[in-house]
């Protein structure tokens, strides 16, 4: 059985022994629909922590949600800035990238494995991906900054999106919903907790006179 993302992983190793090293574009190309996955992956980490990081999340998600939309229309490899994609690593940062997705790729071996591999494989599965990834995405760009989590859920779903297309694996676009709901849910908590405060705050505001009042009164009281 071919191990999760080999195709990226046997990529990144060709280039780490290549003379001259390929640009990172040429590394992508050979990497097939894991090359997608690695790269939503690796956007995601900033925001797999509860810290809100503000702007940048909006940035993180729109470029997040680019990929996705790359996917759901087809295209072989993502699409990335001609500058990056021409941009050449050396030797010893080609080893380094290989090693560390070797890392994370073993450890998705152990979470994720062929199952309902229907849902996953050809023009279904990347449309599938395409659109929670575009979903999960759109919802990290939401400008909320200083609110724990908000990163997290959306970033977690397109973290599953991404397995499911390394393992194969169905049952992890099913977790990618899940974690969409609970996004969801999330900023409906969020946007009732806000409208309580301000209905709060505006009572306080409307009150404010009726309490100077109120002070004056018992101040002149003390003072008789």
């Amino acid at each position: 059985m071919q191990r999760v993302g080999e195709d990226i992983l046997v990529a990144l190793r060709q280039a780490a022994v290549a003379e001259p090293p390929p640009s990172v574009g040429e590394v992508l190309a050979g990497g097939g629909v894991s090359a997608f996955a690695v790269a939503l992956i690796v956007l995601c980490l900033p925001f797999l922590q509860p810290i809100s990081l503000g702007p940048l999340s909006t940035i993180g998600g729109l470029a997040l949600a680019t990929l996705g939309w790359q996917l759901a229309r087809g295209d072989a490899r993502p699409w990335l800035p001609v500058t990056l994609a021409n941009a050449r690593l050396d030797r010893a940062q080609w080893v380094q990238l290989a090693d560390s997705a070797d890392k994370v790729l073993a450890w998705a071996g152990h979470v994720v494995r062929p199952r309902l591999s229907g849902w996953t494989r050809g023009r279904r599965g990347r449309r599938t991906a395409g659109a929670l990834i575009i979903t999960a995405g759109l919802m990290l760009a939401v400008p909320v900054a200083g609110i724990p989590f908000n990163n997290t859920l959306p970033a977690l779903a397109i973290v599953c999106a991404a397995f499911a297309l390394l393992g194969e694996d169905g049952w992890m676009f099913f977790f990618a919903v899940g974690w969409l709901i609970a996004t969801v849910a999330y900023f409906v908590l969020l946007f009732q907790v806000f409208v309580a405060m301000f209905t709060t705050l505006w009572s306080l505001l409307l009150l404010w006179p009726v309490l100077l009042a109120l002070a004056r009164i018992g101040a002149g009281s003390v003072g008789a």
